[in-house]
C-alpha cells in the first residue's frame, strides 16, 4: 500500500470521515491515559523507511512494538488494518467501521485489566456505543476463550456484528 504523505495524513484521516477524537489520538494528543500505550500517534514506522503492503494508499494511526494501525477507503466504507514492519505483506483487516475498530482496541484494554469504570469513561470520550455489548459477549464466551485462536474468532464475530449495526445505525 501507498502511504499518504505524513503532511497529508490528517486531512485523510478527515476525508475518510473518522471521528474527531479518532484523529486527536492519531496526532499525538492524550485524550485519556489508557489510550497512552495501546492508541497513540504520531506514526513513526510509516514515515521512517518501513515497507508496507501493496494496495491502495493508506493513512497510519499509529505503532505499537512493530506492529503498525491504520486506515483505508474500501467499496463497503473503511478498512482498519494491521501490519507487522516485518512482514507487511501479512496485513490483517481488523475492521470495517471506526466503532468496530474501537470493539479490538477495548478488548485489548479489557485483556490488560483496565477497571470497566476506566473502559465505560474512555469509551464515552472516543463515541464507542457498544462497549456493554462487548462486555456482556466478552463474559458470555469467558470459558471458551482458552487458546489464541479461540479468541481471535471471538473477537472477528464480535466486530463483524457490530460493523453490521454501525452500518445500520
Amino acid at each position: 500500500m501507498t502511504v499518504v504523505a505524513e503532511a497529508l495524513r490528517v486531512s485523510m484521516l478527515q476525508r475518510l470521515g473518522v471521528s474527531e477524537p479518532l484523529v486527536r489520538l492519531a496526532t499525538g494528543e492524550c485524550i485519556h491515559e489508557v489510550f497512552r500505550t495501546f492508541c497513540l500517534g504520531p506514526p513513526l514506522y510509516a514515515y521512517r523507511g518501513a515497507r508496507a503492503p501493496e494496495g491502495p494508499t493508506w493513512a497510519p494511526l499509529w505503532d505499537r512494538d512493530s506492529r503498525v494501525t491504520g486506515l483505508r477507503a474500501h467499496p463497503d466504507g473503511l478498512e482498519f488494518i494491521e501490519f507487522s514492519v516485518e512482514d507487511p505483506r501479512a496485513f490483517d483487516r481488523i475492521a470495517g467501521t471506526e466503532q468496530g475498530f474501537w470493539a479490538t482496541r477495548f478488548d485489548a484494554l479489557y485483556e490488560n485489566d483496565v477497571p470497566e469504570s476506566v473502559l465505560h469513561d474512555a469509551a464515552r470520550l472516543v463515541g464507542f456505543r457498544y462497549l456493554d455489548q462487548h462486555l456482556a459477549s466478552r463474559e458470555e464466551a469467558e470459558a471458551r476463550l482458552q487458546t489464541f485462536s479461540d479468541h481471535h474468532a471471538w473477537l472477528q464475530g464480535l466486530v463483524a456484528d457490530i460493523d453490521r449495526q454501525a452500518r445500520e445505525a
